[in-house]
Parts: C-alpha cells; sequence; structure tokens
C-alpha cells in the first residue's frame, strides 16, 4: 500500500464551528456570480486570502424510515468528489447552537469506491458504527436524497493565523430517484479545533455576514433541510 493509500485510509475525528445562511439561489446560479460574492465576503471579513478553489461535490444522504438521525441531530452522508479528490463517509452530530454558530462533532472515512457503497456499508464504518451508539433506535439505512453542490471556496487566515473556511454553495436536491426536487444557495463560514481568540473572530465576521444578508444564521443543518423538503418533520 502506498504512503498515499496509507494516509487516505486513517479514519478522522474532529470539532467543526460553522455558521450557515440561506441566500436567494439566483445569487450564486453561475461561477460569475459565485465567484463574485466571494470577493465580496472575503471584503466583507476583514481576513486575509490564503487560497481559493471551485469544485463540484455530490452528496447521498443517508437516513431510516423513520427519520432518527435527523431527530437526533445527526446526519450520514457520502462526499463525492468526482474526478477531484477522495470520497469520504462522514457522520455529524450537532452538540450545540450557540448564538447562531453550530458546533459539530465530525467523523469521516475513506471510501475507495463509492459506486460500490450500499446502505449496509455506510452503518459498518466507523462513521456509522458511532452513529448506531448514539442514535441506538436506528433502524435500516436508506439513501433519501442527493446534494449536488457546486462550490466556491476560500481558505481565510485570521491575525492568529488560524485559517477560516468560507464556502458558496449553489444546490440541486434530487430525491431517492433523482427527480429534481428544490435548488437553493448556501454560504457558509466555519473553523475547525478553534481557540476561544478563533471563535471570537470566527463569531465578528459572522456578524458582519448577516449585516450584509440581512438575516441571522440558519439554525438548520444541510441534511435537514434536505429531510425536510423529502418528507421529515419535527412534529
Amino acid at each position: 500500500m502506498t504512503d498515499l493509500k496509507r494516509i487516505l485510509r486513517i479514519p478522522r475525528v474532529g470539532v467543526e464551528h460553522e455558521y450557515r445562511w440561506v441566500v436567494p439561489a439566483p445569487s450564486l446560479a453561475d461561477t460569475a456570480a459565485r465567484d463574485k460574492l466571494r470577493g465580496q465576503l472575503i471584503e466583507i471579513s476583514g481576513l486575509r486570502l490564503a487560497d481559493q478553489a471551485s469544485i463540484l461535490q455530490h452528496t447521498l444522504c443517508f437516513d431510516d424510515r423513520e427519520w432518527s438521525l435527523s431527530m437526533a441531530n445527526c446526519s450520514l452522508t457520502a462526499l463525492v468528489n468526482r474526478g477531484q479528490g477522495p470520497s469520504w463517509l462522514v457522520a455529524k452530530e450537532t452538540i450545540q447552537w450557540v448564538d447562531g454558530r453550530r458546533d459539530v462533532l465530525e467523523m469521516s472515512e475513506y471510501i475507495p469506491d463509492a459506486k460500490t457503497l450500499s446502505s449496509a456499508d455506510a452503518l459498518a464504518g466507523r462513521p456509522g458504527q458511532h452513529l448506531s451508539r448514539r442514535v441506538p433506535k436506528a433502524g435500516e439505512m436508506r439513501v433519501f436524497g442527493y446534494l449536488s453542490q457546486r462550490r466556491t471556496k476560500a481558505a481565510l487566515l485570521t491575525d492568529q493565523q488560524a485559517t477560516v473556511g468560507l464556502t458558496c454553495d449553489a444546490v440541486e436536491l434530487r430525491d431517492a430517484a433523482s427527480r429534481l426536487v428544490d435548488t437553493f444557495a448556501v454560504v457558509e463560514v466555519e473553523a475547525n479545533q478553534a481557540s476561544r481568540l478563533d471563535l471570537d473572530e470566527l463569531a465578528g465576521v459572522a456578524e458582519r455576514f448577516s449585516a450584509h444578508f440581512g438575516c441571522p444564521p440558519a439554525q438548520t443543518t444541510k441534511p435537514q433541510f434536505a429531510a425536510t423538503r423529502l418528507g421529515w418533520s419535527r412534529s
């Protein structure tokens, strides 16, 4: 096994702190619009640009028929980066919401071949095993929807040299039969494994973004938003 393959197979656990805004879909409808908004937000953030990129990412969203993961503020997804990098099986658990900031425990594991991933495989991996312990009543997993995301990303640096990630996403939501259900646009700003100083600076960026968008951060996750459009309700 080459060093790259060996490194990819190391499972990863981390903590993510993020703010998210749902914005009008036309504002991120094409590459030029996403690039324009990214440039505006970089300037508004007051942070220094370190890197930027644009990718197309496909996400398979898993849950059981009772929506047990969604109800427990958890998610299980497969991120497929076709031709642009490895694919991952990802479990996320929302630990808390703090003034619009979502604090998330994230576990990811490399998928050698996303085309052969089954619902049983999704729970058999380390991320799925964690969620089985966290949500013991979860039943058989199924793919309930697909997200196709055209992502325009930027890595920004704070004065403490911490990295803040900025992403502008144009998203298509499809059901399990691949029928288009909805299109929407999302802006996210996040930091990983952040110190209190980093979180304070991240909060300042989020406050400026909220003023720019004229609304507070959203209080739901992408998989929960998809689940809501495809039949899930908290009530």
